[in-house]
């Protein structure tokens, strides 16, 4: 399914230093998640939030993960969503102190799958009535193709991307093959029709991320033609649902643009990795600001 040929973006100022229900692959079972750090607050990640933390990429660093909610507690965050490279291995030790944290600060935190994911162990995980994967009380999985509404805001998650260094790693133990955007997973993400806000991991195609090239210098052409034909069919999405706004994490860099598609234009926000200063990591808006921004005039 080819995406619409891309149409130029344009650039804004940089910012502040700032369902499927299952893939096409069965998981196998490992470990069971279970409740730590208080009570299961099951239902709340719909719960329509006043202000609502972004957060990109923290690669189960639990330290960082630590601090960036405590921040995102200070600005007054109800809700906070993770951009994916999540969990990695999704160790209890992890999952345990992230929950803690949130329970502390009476947040609870739904995630998008990265590449980095140990998509073996998170697919095996059952998916409760209302669509989300429950790891630990305060801490849910978005699956593919997932909407829901904030009060007026209609929102899409679609995680997933490709990893370039997978010629590095060893299937099965730092690298899954259900890391990508599968046929699926686009026929669902579309079926709904136009939203306000994706949240995702990859970057649509057509977008010229900073950095990107300097980044992917020397790897492979077939593993940057994957990451293309990924991109794509994130493109193809978008193409369809026309969000107002888009935020990703992958790319490690905090930057904005505008998508302009055939009719439609989109904001998109990329946010930085673990280690960056928190204002590159995470931003944390008023409800009415994560599917809207002013240069899309009265949309």
């Amino acid at each position: 399914m080819p995406p619409n040929s891309p149409r130029e973006t344009t650039n804004l100022e940089q910012p502040t230093l700032r369902a499927s229900r299952q893939f096409d692959q069965p998981p196998r079972p490992t470990r069971t998640p279970r409740a730590a750090g208080g009570q299961e607050v099951r239902g709340r990640f719909f719960h329509t939030p006043r202000r609502v933390a972004i957060a990109g990429d923290w690669h189960a660093n639990t330290d960082y993960a630590r601090q960036v909610i405590a921040y995102a507690a200070k600005r007054n965050a109800d809700i906070l969503v993770h951009l994916g490279d999540f969990g990695y291995s999704f160790k209890d030790s992890y999952l345990d102190a992230i929950d803690a944290a949130l329970a502390a600060e009476d947040m609870v935190l739904g995630f998008v799958e990265g590449n980095h994911e140990d998509f073996d162990w998170l697919l095996a995980q059952p998916v409760a009535e209302d669509g989300l994967r429950y790891l630990r009380g305060r801490i849910v999985h978005l699956p593919r193709g997932l909407r829901w509404n904030w009060g007026q805001t209609r929102c899409l998650a679609l995680g997933g991307a490709h990893s370039i260094d997978r010629f590095l790693r060893t299937e099965g133990k730092s690298w899954w093959p259900q890391e990508q955007i599968s046929g699926a997973d686009v026929r669902t993400a579309v079926d709904g029709g136009p939203v306000d806000v994706m949240f995702c991991h990859d970057c649509p195609g057509g977008i010229e991320v900073p950095g990107m090239a300097r980044d992917r210098y020397g790897f492979p052409p077939e593993e940057l033609a994957e990451s293309e034909a990924n991109r794509a069919k994130l493109r193809f999405v978008v193409d369809r649902v026309r969000p107002c706004r888009l935020w990703h994490g992958h790319f490690h860099h905090r930057y904005r643009t505008i998508l302009e598609g055939a009719d439609y234009r989109t904001v998109i926000d990329g946010l930085g990795r673990d280690n960056n200063p928190i204002d590159n990591n995470m931003v944390v808006l008023n409800l009415g600001d994560v599917g809207f921004h002013p240069a899309l005039g009265g949309r």
